[in-house]
């Protein structure tokens, strides 16, 4: 069985990991290896790749793993496992040349913005402990107000 917080950990999870980033453009050349990069491939690689892999690949989201021979090697993920294995995100590498990337933005963090959640979700949070505790209810049984026992 699972707790009661353990979902809302899992939502606020996900819209830390989304609404916290944005991607901005950059050029290939100066994109560093280990950076998360959304690229729009051309017709043919973007073809080449759902065929070989069996996912659609538009835009291609995914890591810079390494440069070599005037090759791009990105790990993308290229689906789930099982769910008897936790239902892991599965990652493929693929190799694609420079000449097949369009265009490439690079994922940044958005410090404001990620300030800003941080402490609206720590704001709920402290609402939600004190209203679990019965300290938002001045009138309550539990404040211990009011006056002498009888």
């Amino acid at each position: 069985m699972t707790s009661p917080s353990r979902p809302l950990f899992g939502v606020v999870g996900a819209a830390l990991s989304l609404g916290c980033y944005t991607y901005v453009p950059a050029t290939l050349d100066v994109v560093p290896v280990g950076a998360e990069v959304r690229a729009l491939l051309s017709t043919e690689a973007e073809l080449a790749l759902r065929d070989s892999l069996g996912v659609p690949l538009h835009p291609l989201r995914g890591t810079l793993v390494d440069r070599q021979d005037g090759r791009l090697l990105l790990s993308v993920r290229a689906g789930i496992g099982s769910r008897g294995l936790g239902s892991q995100p599965l990652y493929q590498r693929i190799g694609v040349t420079p000449q097949d990337v369009l265009r490439v933005e690079v994922r940044r963090l958005q410090r404001t913005r990620t300030m800003a959640f941080a402490v609206a979700v720590a704001g709920v949070a402290t609402l939600v402990t004190l209203g679990a505790l019965g300290k938002l209810n001045p009138g309550g049984s539990n404040s211990g107000g009011g006056g002498p026992p009888e």
